[in-house]
């Protein structure tokens, strides 16, 4: 199994692993005197931010390149999650006349979802990035020139990635311009 597989599939595992982080904390730590407070939901999903935050940074540290940029974008799609969680209480909170317990359960539930999706779009891997990956292999590469997919020994002068086809001087222009634009860089 690769890296990237086994990462994955410890990605897929965040949602149970998230779930039975809070179950354990309502039933064994807050017991079973009836619904949460405000206050111990409240703790409770703290406590979950840390453990989801801990687990997928711990899981993709490695592969991401941690710019400037990034780091920014990752703490803008914090706040943002943490918006939209409170945007999501307070709608909660305003629909079922004042059940603030409810609300933050729901909207402390969305601030997650949002967080990992947005660190999704936030770490990912741009085109640039890909090939100065691929070419730091030291092998000579052929790039899509549309999405930068590493087209390397393909029998056809088509992305499978994003379905463009080229003529091989379309690709062999590309990938001088793509040099060149490295050795400015």
């Amino acid at each position: 199994m690769t890296k990237l597989v086994a990462r994955l599939i410890l990605a897929m595992l965040i949602l149970p692993v998230a779930g039975a982080v809070f179950l354990f904390m309502a039933f064994a730590i807050f017991g079973n005197t009836g619904p949460p407070s405000a206050l111990s939901l409240s703790l409770m999903w703290l406590v979950e931010y840390a453990v989801i935050g801990t687990y997928w940074v711990l899981l993709w540290r490695s592969t991401v390149r941690w710019t400037r940029e990034r780091l920014l974008g990752t703490f803008g799609v914090t706040l943002a999650a943490l918006l939209c969680g409170g945007i999501g209480a307070g709608f909660i909170v305003e629909v079922s006349h004042e059940d603030i317990a409810l609300g933050i359960l729901v909207g402390g539930g969305l601030v997650p979802i949002v967080w990992v999706f947005g660190t999704v779009l936030v770490w990912k891997e741009t085109s640039q990035e890909r090939f100065e990956r691929v070419k730091s292999y030291g092998t000579d590469t052929v790039s899509c020139p549309v999405c930068g997919y590493n087209m390397t020994g393909l029998k056809e002068a088509r992305c499978p990635e994003c379905g463009g086809s080229f003529t091989v001087d379309e690709l062999l222009t590309a990938q001088q311009n793509r040099e060149e634009e490295l050795e400015q860089s």
